[in-house]
């Protein structure tokens, strides 16, 4: 970058000159000499950039750092035309001890020789607006992360919600199992139970599975549910094999497949189904869906009867994990049955499926 300065001041000072050099030599001697000013500026820059930090760490008052940098900024003026002045004699020959006495340093510096004055400060000014460019852009990462954090922090706080909440569901169908007198049932039920908690605590730390994971712990909890409705209810899996190890958030149809048992098939008398579905949309969505057979004796599923922990926390886990990328469907009152779709981008977990 300092040679590409160096350049412009000797285009700057051939527009300058009164009188063109006449002969080569002497337009060797301008261009070496705009050269030589560049390149030691280029040397002195990280020594500048450090100075103006010590002085803005050190003294707090704006008058003495700006009466230091003037002092710094004509101390440099001076010193930087000597050198090279002395660097150009000594590549020309021009070597006589004379030069170097205080009054051939004087006559050296003209009013050509202020431009490394504007030139300190040029530099000054740049590590201030890098300094405030790195500020910003730290500041932007932190307020970037902290929103990460709580993002995530929400999302496991949301999860929490779901966990106990399909657990309380689970053993209130085994306590009335156990009221009824049916412990072979109940044994069972609570084998199956344990399966999906082992599932679950296998992957307690992760707020993203892939697709047949959640599909396994669905699946689960519906034969639990089986257990207790036995015939009644009827569930059905249908999932496209090449999105099965596709990431979604872990148990995020859990509160949609409950819904469906409590609103649906527990206020029929005849059997009722349970239908999970998993589509690829085009290249890069992916599609569930969680249909369920309607009430019986005249009574429609409300939207308020899933505000609570199904949708409600549903809803509030997909707009924290997508924003607008996701879509959450439902309709809760066509008297062919209840479905629930959700639409987020497909996200590929690279992993063999265990389908």
């Amino acid at each position: 970058m300092w040679t590409a300065v160096g350049v412009l001041l000797s285009l700057q000072t051939y527009i300058s000159l009164s009188h063109m050099p006449d002969s080569p030599r002497g337009h060797v001697v301008l261009w070496v000499a705009q050269m030589y000013r560049a390149w030691l500026w280029a040397l002195l820059t990280p020594a500048l950039f450090m100075l103006r930090q010590r002085l803005h760490e050190r003294h707090q008052s704006i008058v003495l750092r700006g009466a230091l940098h003037v002092l710094a900024a004509l101390t440099l003026l001076a010193w930087c035309n000597i050198v090279r002045l002395w660097a150009l004699n000594v590549t020309f020959g021009w070597w006589h001890v004379e030069d170097y006495g205080v009054d051939a340093i004087w006559g050296m510096l003209s009013a050509r020789s202020f431009i490394d004055f504007y030139i300190y400060w040029i530099v000054v000014t740049a590590d201030y607006v890098r300094d405030l460019v790195n500020h910003k852009v730290q500041t932007t990462l932190r307020e970037e992360q902290l929103h990460t954090q709580l993002v995530r922090a929400e999302l496991a706080a949301l999860k929490q919600q779901v966990q106990p909440h399909f657990l309380f569901n689970s053993l209130n169908a085994i306590s009335s199992l156990m009221r009824e007198g049916d412990s072979k049932k109940a044994v069972e039920a609570i084998a199956l139970l344990s399966q999906l908690l082992r599932q679950l605590m296998a992957n307690g730390g992760r707020q993203e599975i892939e697709l047949w994971r959640e599909l396994d712990y669905a699946q689960c909890y519906l034969s639990v549910e089986k257990v207790r409705f036995e015939e009644k209810l009827i569930t059905d899996f249908d999932a496209d094999e090449d999105c099965l190890n596709a990431l979604v958030p872990t148990l995020i149809l859990q509160p949609l497949v409950e819904n469906a048992v409590k609103h649906g098939i527990a206020q029929r008398r005849n059997p009722g189904r349970v239908r999970v579905t998993a589509r690829r949309v085009g290249e890069d969505r992916l599609r569930l869906e969680v249909f369920n057979d309607p009430a019986e004796g005249g009574r429609k599923a409300d939207e308020r009867d899933n505000h609570g922990i199904g949708l409600q926390a549903t809803r509030a886990r997909l707009e924290r994990a997508f924003g607008p990328t996701h879509r959450l469907e439902y309709d809760l009152s066509n008297p062919e049955g209840c479905l629930v779709s959700i639409e987020l981008p497909l996200q590929a977990a690279g992993l063999p499926s265990h389908a």
